[in-house]
């Protein structure tokens, strides 16, 4: 391995999900065109050579492993092109604060884990929600494609979605796909796999999260020796942990958690005092947190407003969201990134 093999030439793939969410794909990548999404992309080849041979289209990639996405950058790299965007976060997540209705053309996952065991069902990707949710963004006449290895998963993902929105057909196939875990499968024996492919069969209603600037918060509250902002459980949770003040800099960092329903961030709330009595509130890297409600909720308690809790409760009673709560953790937690999410490529 040479000494420069470790290092990237480019980062340019890798989109910030808040930049996404507020100035959306056709900013993103300076054009309107077909988007194409790829759940659990592994090491990246099939979104390159999808890239280079449909430059008219534009190609999102989606993982959790980190890993994934060091190699997928290398291999970008070479040549260079501007159709091609990383995320680095849950595939449900991305698809629920980050895709408008209607807005993908073909979305694909190539041997996501299979979760063999019947007590790891819910951390498979195929379910009737996220096929539902699924359905809500493929444009019309758009297709999904799953292709496993596994027969028992493709059973499963099949039976998900009698009562969903998407109509799958199972067949079996040859291997013509040409990735890693194909051709693993192949040496080992395996010749025939499963290809499930579909088109919605309805448009069902699925939630569009609002994300938008977040402003900061103002407090005139806060006293840093005595500071214990409460946090709180339920959806969403908020979970604060160690302030760190450096009373000369009038400064400090807020160590925050806040989880909403499938999706977790983990940031701090950076503390200013601005010598009037007040302090300002406000996610010390905003560019690394998507701004949704749950993290101005957190901005709220931490600013100690009393009727923030009070405010949130009504407000998730009034909307009654239909998608229900996951456990499934974002990046940015340490080896936290390391985990397969329910989409990875194995």
């Amino acid at each position: 391995m040479s000494s420069t093999s470790r290092f990237y030439k480019s980062l340019a793939p890798l989109a910030r999900p808040s930049d996404v969410a507020i100035e959306g794909w056709a900013s993103i990548f300076g054009r309107a065109a077909p988007l194409e999404l790829e759940i659990g992309f592994g090491n990246g080849e099939s979104l390159q050579r999808a890239s280079l041979a449909f430059p008219e289209r534009d190609f999102i990639g989606v993982e959790l492993a980190w890993n994934s996405l060091k190699r997928a950058m290398r291999r970008l790299a070479s040549p260079p092109r501007e159709n091609v965007r990383l995320l680095w976060m849950p595939a449900e997540a991305a698809l629920e604060l980050l895709f408008a209705p209607e807005s993908l053309s073909f979305a694909t996952c190539l041997f996501p884990v299979p979760w063999p065991n019947e007590k790891q069902a819910g951390k498979r990707l195929a379910t009737r929600r996220f096929l539902n949710l699924l359905a809500n963004r493929l444009a019309p006449g758009g297709v999904f494609r799953m292709v496993t290895d596994h027969e028992g998963l493709a059973a499963w993902t099949m039976e998900q979605s009698k009562d969903s929105a998407m109509r799958l057909a199972l067949e079996t196939s040859p291997a013509i796909m040409d990735t890693k875990y194909e051709r693993k499968w192949l040496l080992g024996g395996q010749n025939l796999f499963y290809h499930l492919n579909g088109t919605k069969r309805a448009h069902p209603e699925a939630r569009v999260s609002e994300l938008s600037q977040m402003p900061p918060r103002f407090s005139a509250l806060i006293n840093p020796r005595d500071y214990r902002p409460e946090g709180r459980t339920g959806a969403p949770s908020i979970i604060f942990g160690e302030l760190i003040y450096d009373e000369l800099k009038g400064e400090g960092l807020l160590q925050t958690k806040v989880v909403e329903d499938h999706f977790v961030q983990e940031f701090h709330i950076r503390l200013k005092n601005l010598g009037d009595g007040r302090f300002k509130l406000a996610p010390a890297l905003p560019g690394q947190v998507l701004p949704t409600a749950g993290v101005g909720l957190a901005l709220d308690l931490a600013a100690l407003d009393p009727s923030a809790s009070r405010r949130a409760d009504f407000s998730l009673a009034a909307k009654n969201p239909e998608i229900p709560s996951l456990k499934t953790l974002s990046p940015g937690a340490g080896p936290l990134a390391e985990t397969p999410s329910q989409g990875a490529a194995r």
